[in-house]
């Protein structure tokens, strides 16, 4: 489903041109009544009711290996965000004397400020990359990378540019050193462009499912490539029953699920993942590749529309190894990031990029043609 078909189901993008789902995608009414609904019959039943707390965990389990099926060659865990999708790997990567870490200038804050977070408690120094470079990303990290790399962090679509950055080739430096990981940050990649970690040469892939995927907030994942497990140190192990610290004497628990729940401990309504497992049926329906194509056949369109207007430019690709997105920036000459606040006024949702002077726009499965043509009478008038 996409298109008018799902915009029908979405308030939002009813009630106004919504171009921002790279931010939060608005959730349609059918999965936010099936969290709603799922939530209430926990909250009767008793939500510590034993029983109904295990079947609903039990079908978290159940979506995290349908995301499995989409992502294959390494386990799932449910998280509640990117940022702990990131900590997790972060924090629990066994770091030591004098290691670095490398990652790009294109990351977001979620992890600029985990990766500062470590740098205090291990003593870790990080290098930074420029994407611009014109040698390309790959070089510039191998440039970088030495014996003391442990980890190379960087996203797989920039927030900054909207472009996908690439994440094969910089796998392929990282491979060479054997202490080295690749983790990748696809906040902006899953429903945007197609994603398979295990393709890519990543050995962690964070995601998340209130963006593209229009999931309510809350809701993301981490991907761990099989044979990277074990070296996660921030895996729950198996609960013992009865539960006694005294057992901890003897050393720490060492029984691990070989499920991705052991990275998901924790109280939480899980019964609200209903959600974001009705928006992923909207895109095993259609097919992920379908989805992709539509997003971008409406980015094309309105690069094509809004490089024609005096005053606009499209920020298209010119570093070596990128690619264009359905997520994309637009610089304004004359009010700059304040095209953010003029198109909200006529009732058009952006995001303000004042980086680059302009606003970044997220074309999703619900937007349609006559969104191309509100963006445009909206900005026609500057």
């Amino acid at each position: 489903m996409h298109g008018n078909d799902l915009k029908l189901l979405i308030p939002a993008a009813l009630n106004s041109t919504y171009l921002n789902a790279g931010t939060l995608g608005p959730t349609p009414s059918t999965a936010l009544a099936a969290a709603a609904a799922s939530e209430l019959e926990w909250v009767e039943a008793g939500p510590g009711m034993h029983l109904h707390y295990v079947d609903a965990k039990a079908k978290v389990r159940s979506f995290a290996q349908r995301i499995e099926r989409r992502m294959p060659g390494g386990v799932v865990s449910i998280t509640s965000n990117n940022s702990e999708s990131l900590l997790r790997i972060l924090w629990g990567t066994p770091f030591e004397e004098d290691d670095e870490i490398i990652t790009t200038d294109q990351e977001h804050g979620a992890v600029v400020l985990a990766l500062s977070s470590i740098m205090t408690r291990f003593g870790l120094r990080v290098r930074v990359a420029p994407a611009s470079s014109s040698q390309g990303l790959a070089a510039e990290i191998a440039a970088r990378i030495n014996t003391h790399t442990r980890l190379v962090v960087m996203s797989h679509v920039s927030y900054l540019t909207g472009w996908e950055l690439p994440v094969a080739e910089v796998a392929s430096v990282v491979q060479s050193h054997t202490r080295c990981r690749l983790l990748v940050d696809g906040a902006q990649a899953l429903g945007n462009i197609m994603v398979n970690p295990v393709e890519l040469g990543a050995d962690f892939y964070v995601f998340c499912g209130h963006k593209w995927m229009m999931a309510p907030a809350g809701w993301a994942g981490l991907w761990v490539r099989h044979s990277r497990r074990e070296e996660i140190g921030t895996r729950w192990p198996l609960e013992p029953w009865p539960v006694d610290a005294a057992v901890l004497e003897n050393g720490p628990l060492s029984e691990f699920s070989q499920a991705g729940d052991d990275l998901e401990y924790g109280t939480r309504c899980w019964p609200r993942i209903s959600g974001w497992s009705i928006t992923w049926d909207y895109f095993e329906e259609e097919g992920f590749e379908e989805h992709a194509r539509y997003q971008m056949n409406l980015a094309d369109q309105a690069r094509e529309r809004l490089g024609r207007i005096n005053g606009l430019s499209v920020l298209n690709p010119v570093w070596d190894g990128t690619k264009a997105t359905a997520l994309m920036v637009i610089t304004c000459r004359q009010i700059g990031s304040g095209l953010y606040e003029w198109l909200l006024q006529r009732n058009v949702v952006t995001k303000a990029q004042p980086v680059h002077g302009g606003i970044r726009i997220s074309w999703a499965s619900f937007n349609t043609s006559d969104d191309i043509e509100a963006l445009v009478e909206g900005v026609s008038g500057i």
